[in-house]
């Protein structure tokens, strides 16, 4: 049986922190269970130590370290960064299929407009080809968070985000490097999925693992889609962060 590569591309909602299970954990059960020959690629294994302030720092502390930790994920990491390395690491690694959900950085703290991030993310997506011409593509959408629900502007700079994020995957697919959106937002509700109005909890975590693992399935014949209901999960034990 084929060996199916993936790279999770993101920031810290991909990364992680320190006691999480992550949504990369839930993905790679999930597939593996659907009997995929499964291999996770990126140059990071770990998560990020939330107990101290540099952003990025290294940890292993995984809630359950059984699964291929390997990724591409950054605490911080937004589209306007990760456009000018992803050639390389795409290079590197040889992924068949990036699973990308970046987006929620560009927003928060870039003063970019709406006209420049989607210029960027064309940006990435060229780039990514640049790495492997037959790099199959699946953008998340960017996910609610308190500040949405709190800041009507910004909750409207998101929605054009993912307006423009969907848009840009059906102009600039191809037969040959096929984009498709994981519509990661979906059923994702920050007050009941997020540990602190970002970042997911378990359930959260689950939602947006289940939202790729359909876009695998349903576009691409890759595992199988996520059974709902969602179960209950135990959640992570999160040390003190740093202040």
């Amino acid at each position: 049986m084929s060996v199916v590569t993936l790279m999770i591309v993101g920031d810290s909602i991909s990364h992680g922190s320190s006691g999480d299970w992550t949504w990369r954990y839930r993905l790679f059960k999930h597939l593996k269970q659907h009997d995929v020959t499964l291999d996770f690629v990126g140059p990071r294994s770990d998560l990020d130590a939330i107990a101290t302030p540099e952003p990025g720092d290294g940890d292993a502390t995984y809630a359950d370290p059984d699964f291929d930790p390997d990724h591409n994920a950054q605490w911080g990491r937004p589209y306007c960064l990760e456009m000018a390395e992803i050639a390389r690491k795409v290079a590197a690694h040889r992924p068949q299929y990036l699973l990308v959900l970046l987006g929620i950085n560009d927003l928060f703290w870039y003063g970019h407009s709406a006209d420049q991030n989607e210029a960027n993310l064309r940006a990435f997506i060229s780039n990514a080809r640049t790495g492997n011409h037959d790099v199959k593509i699946i953008l998340g959408t960017v996910l609610d968070t308190h500040r949405a629900s709190v800041d009507p502007e910004f909750n409207a700079r998101v929605s054009e985000f993912n307006r423009r994020l969907i848009l840009t995957a059906g102009d600039m697919t191809t037969a040959r490097s096929p984009i498709v959106i994981a519509a990661t937002h979906a059923e994702f509700v920050a007050s009941a999925h997020t540990w602190d109005g970002t970042h997911p909890n378990g359930q959260g975590e689950l939602r947006i693992a289940a939202a790729f693992a359909d876009t695998l399935s349903g576009q691409f014949g890759v595992g199988a889609p996520y059974p709902r209901p969602f179960p209950l999960v135990v959640e992570a034990r999160k040390p003190a962060p740093a202040l």
